[in-house]
């Protein structure tokens, strides 16, 4: 077996495992109302990595122009 097939199986049954334990929790974090600090880390950490992805694309831009004027 490959390791892509191993790996996939593996995330699968983690995914399974938390579902069916996780299935109180949702209403457990929305009655302490710790579901806006949640939503607020996931969406830091989204804006984050957008701002990280166009950083790097304007920097791999920069490289290619650079070597098509050395050429």
């Amino acid at each position: 077996m490959s390791i892509k097939t191993i790996l996939t199986f593996l995330l699968l049954m983690i995914l399974q495992t938390a579902h069916a334990e996780g299935e109180s929790t949702p209403d457990f974090i929305r009655s302490i109302g710790k579901i806006y600090v949640v939503a607020g880390v996931c969406l830091i950490i989204l804006i984050t990595l957008f701002i990280y992805m166009i950083r790097l694309d304007r920097k791999i831009s920069r490289i290619e122009k650079r070597q098509k004027n050395e050429y």
